[in-house]
């Protein structure tokens, strides 16, 4: 070998070989590497259960992140309706609901209104309940108040409970405890100047 051949030969090439079969430290570890056989099932089961975990965990907050925000609004929608004093839902929200199905009554409009307005994704029924309190005026707010929508120019409390069940089922319910997520909001609103009429 040339003086040039020596000074450019890679360092690799001037270590001395092994003569007692044994394999360098480094030379077993590029070999365990180079070895990729199944690598890729492996690597697949290590990330599969907390990849899963993660997607189902994001599905899960974004459905109960929106059944929060249709549940602000449902409680705007039912409160204006509350608000005017009638008994009857306006024809223009009454959507695709025949007449037959319509509620005649303002409190049972109430709670109809609260469904429509999420086009069904809060449902009437067990799960939803929307309780109304009423006072005469703002300085008796911080007490008790009746229990109805209240009359005209009255104050009017709505608090709306949901409890939406969990979209992964057993599997959050086993870490929430329970079989679904509790959403509430309230609202209060000063009744407009109407007649009352009983239903």
């Amino acid at each position: 070998m040339t003086a040039r051949e020596q000074r450019f030969a890679s360092p690799r090439a001037a270590r001395p070989q092994r003569t007692d079969g044994r394999i360098g430290p480094l030379a077993l570890v590029r070999r365990v590497l180079s070895q990729r056989r199944g690598a890729s099932a492996s690597e697949f089961a290590i990330i599969a259960g907390p990849f899963f975990m993660l997607i189902l965990g994001t599905c899960e907050a974004a459905w109960q992140l929106v059944t929060g925000a249709a549940l602000d609004h449902a409680a705007l929608k039912a409160s204006r309706f509350g608000g005017t004093g009638s008994n009857s839902i306006p024809s223009w929200q009454q959507g695709g609901t025949p007449p037959a199905n319509m509620p005649t009554c303002r409190s049972t409009g109430i709670t109809w209104m609260v469904s429509a307005a999420t086009n069904r994704l809060i449902r009437q029924g067990a799960n939803l309940t929307v309780t109304t309190e009423t006072w005469n005026n703002l300085g008796a707010v911080a007490g008790a108040g009746a229990q109805n929508a209240g009359g005209a120019s009255q104050i009017t409390s709505y608090t709306i409970r949901y409890m939406q069940p969990f979209i992964t089922g057993p599997v959050a319910a086993s870490l929430w405890g329970g079989p679904g997520f509790t959403h509430q909001t309230t609202i209060v609103i000063k009744n407009e100047p109407f007649d009352t009429t009983a239903c």
